[in-house]
């Protein structure tokens, strides 16, 4: 191989390892953003002391596993077994590992239910 051909194989790979890490990069931010939608949205850390994270430990329907990613508001869990994760939401029959044992994350309370019962919620007609 001609030191042109090396030289030009050379910068190939080096863009390929900058996409790669690019890549990687945006995965990370939209994990980030994702995981942050739920904690605000769900509160689960201020309610039920439950931090969500990737590589965290969750039971759903008598399984355990890890979130092993995010997809907007729902997570994607690999369990125990199993070679491909699943989609599961982020408080339907899931049960967390905390330092204080296993808690049940249970619905945000819906803002709409309570004092406002006759009247309509914004934007509806």
């Amino acid at each position: 191989m001609s030191q042109r051909s090396t030289h030009a194989l050379q910068l190939s790979q080096d863009q390929c390892d900058e996409d790669r890490y690019e890549a990687e990069a945006q995965n990370r931010r939209r994990q980030a953003a994702d995981l942050e939608h739920i904690a605000t949205y769900y509160a689960l850390e201020s309610r039920l002391d439950i931090r969500v994270a990737l590589g965290g430990r969750v039971r759903n329907n008598g399984r355990e596993g890890a979130i092993v990613d995010t997809i907007g508001q729902r997570l994607m869990v690999l369990f125990n077994g199993d070679e491909a994760p699943c989609v599961r939401h982020v408080t339907s029959g899931m049960t967390y590992e905390t330092a204080t044992g296993w808690i049940a994350a249970t619905p945000a309370p819906d803002p709409w239910a309570s004092a406002d019962r006759g009247r309509a919620k914004p934007g509806s007609r």
